[in-house]
């Protein structure tokens, strides 16, 4: 597979500056036209885009369909559904302080924009923030990732049917061609990656004072009541945690549980991970691969290390290099400095942590850097709502898991160590617009009251509007 060039990618950038005016004042209509041709191109390339995360991740038809096409699809038709509104400027409400100021917010397009985007759902992660990217008027460079070839050339031929390289780029590489790119100005970047990668994109943009959102990830709890519907929490675990074989930034990271239902949920892993992937997950359709040797490596030897240091296997831990699989495996007793408790483990491995008082619970998430998300199952309201209060989270989820990425009225994004800024739908459109304060003012300059020089009138004047706020 060839990676682009230095001097391409060069070449692209300076096309891409010339023409960033243009993408800037194309209209609305204009804009969503391209989606539409986007949607349309997708739906006739579905069983290409099926066949190509298949050789990337030996993933089923049907989780590409759920996971990948459905998600890019349902974006795209909120962009093509609202942008013509989302991209008008807005009236705010008026001040008494302000009686003859028309206040508004006003949407362009940041101009120029570099998209790094990640291997774990190699169709769905660039296309959704790409979509965003479009919809607000921008040119696009858009990285992706080296070790999903097949889906990337996909996506080449899709973009290529639609967009010229002056508007929307694809770019491959490894880290040389990243860090070119990052040495570039971009007037906005968008990173999804680790908090490691993710500073180091940081500190680039930070030498152009570039505009940036970065989703990174995590350890994502999820906290189990004692008052819980158990066994559909369970289920809810298993896909949330094994989808994609746990590959996921919002996937749960590890669970916390009352004790005094260690058996019972132990009882519940071993026969719902048969019901869901048969007596041998390795001959399951549904289940996936890890993506590489790298990542297959770093989970075996973290699992490796885990039992030997006294972790209990509750159900899993089969291996097979090869075809670098990894059974769905549920864990106890994980010594705390193991990876599997320190790092993410973006991976199909669960540890169980028990604790004995919700303030335990609470306090063992608190140590850690503030996940992406933070799952809570519980029938009660006040024990979820206690947690809501005591913790921080990018997003949060109550009796479900991941779904929360998907409603269209909600941002996604984290918090601190698992990111900064906001994504998807009208939260994306924003991500990628400048929001831009207009004030028009009418009749007379509202400033002439302060004009030079200061008198007793002045002075009047200043503790009347002092009265009005």
């Amino acid at each position: 597979m060839a990676y682009t060039s230095i001097s391409e990618i060069d070449n692209i950038y300076s096309a891409q500056e010339k023409h960033k005016d243009v993408a800037k004042h194309s209209t609305a209509q204009q804009r969503k036209k391209l989606l539409e041709r986007l949607l349309a191109e997708i739906r006739s390339n579905e069983d290409a885009i099926q066949k190509a995360l298949y050789h990337d991740f030996h993933k089923s038809a049907m989780e590409t369909a759920i996971t990948e096409i459905f998600a890019v699809e349902f974006e795209l038709k909120q962009f093509i559904k609202h942008v013509e509104k989302w991209a008008k400027g807005k009236s705010v409400s008026r001040s008494l302080l302000f009686p003859n100021v028309s206040a508004s917010l006003h949407y362009e397009p940041k101009g120029q924009v570099l998209i790094i985007t990640p291997w774990n759902y190699p169709f769905q992660l660039p296309l959704v923030h790409l979509v965003a990217s479009i919809a607000a008027g921008n040119v696009t460079m858009l990285k992706l990732s080296e070790f999903s070839k097949h889906t990337n050339q996909v996506i080449k031929k899709i973009l290529g049917g639609i967009f010229k390289e002056e508007h929307v780029a694809v770019i491959e590489g490894e880290v040389n061609e990243t860090t070119h790119l990052l040495t570039k100005r971009f007037d906005h970047i968008h990173f999804t990656g680790s908090p490691a990668v993710g500073k180091i994109v940081m500190k680039a943009a930070s030498a152009n004072l570039s505009d940036i959102t970065l989703e990174l990830g995590g350890k994502s709890p999820a906290i189990f009541d004692k008052n819980v519907s158990l066994e559909r929490a369970v289920k809810n675990i298993i896909w949330a945690k094994f989808v994609n074989a746990g590959q996921t930034c919002i996937a749960p990271d590890y669970l916390l549980v009352p004790r005094p239902l260690k058996s019972e949920i132990e009882q519940l892993f071993k026969k719902e991970l048969e019901h869901a992937f048969g007596t041998n997950a390795q001959h399951s359709p549904d289940f996936a691969r890890i993506i590489n040797d790298k990542q297959y490596k770093r989970l075996s030897d973290a699992l490796t290390d885990a039992r030997s240091l006294g972790a209990q296997l509750i159900a899993g831990g089969n291996l097979d290099e090869r075809e670098r699989y990894i059974e769905p495996t549920v864990l106890s007793n994980v010594a705390e400095n193991n990876p599997l408790m320190t790092d993410e483990i973006f991976g199909p491995i669960l540890p169980i942590v028990y604790y004995n008082q919700i303030a335990d619970a609470i306090s063992f998430i608190n140590k850690k850097e503030k996940p992406l998300a933070l799952y809570i199952f519980s029938e009660d309201s006040k024990f979820s709502n206690h947690v809501i209060r005591h913790t921080s989270a990018g997003s949060t989820c109550v009796n479900d898991a991941m779904i929360q990425i998907l409603h269209p009225s909600l941002p996604f994004g984290g918090v601190n160590n698992s990111g900064i800024g906001q994504s998807t739908g009208w939260y994306g459109f924003k991500s990628f617009s400048h929001e831009r304060a207009i004030a028009d003012v009418k009749l007379m300059p509202m400033s002439k009251m302060f004009w030079f020089p200061y008198t007793e009138k002045t002075f009047k004047l200043l503790k009347w509007m002092k009265k009005l706020i």
